[in-house]
């Protein structure tokens, strides 16, 4: 019979008293790393979209301003005006 060595990093030693002792038998552990990351990755990218919310509702009160009169007039100004790259520009405009 062989033994698996235990793969206890750093960070669970530094994170012992909030998670756990998971490496002991018979030790509580709390909380699923994957799950936490998961949550803030969640987090990041809703503040991320509500910006993007918030430029788009400017681009598009500048486009109408501007006398764009069709969905694909207002669409094409929202992406030129909001590339950064030209390249960037091309690969997002609708086909």
């Amino acid at each position: 019979m062989s033994h698996e060595p235990l793969r206890v990093t750093l960070e669970d030693l530094r994170s012992s008293e909030a998670r756990g002792k998971w490496w002991l038998i018979g030790a509580a552990w709390s909380g699923d790393p994957l799950v936490d990351e998961k949550r803030r990755k969640q987090g990041i990218l809703q503040a991320a979209n509500e910006e993007n919310d918030e430029q788009s509702q400017v681009l598009l009160k500048l486009a109408r301003k501007q006398g764009m009169n069709t969905d694909i007039r207002r669409s094409i100004f929202i992406v030129l005006m909001s590339s950064e790259v030209s390249g960037n520009t091309f690969a997002s405009l609708p086909s």
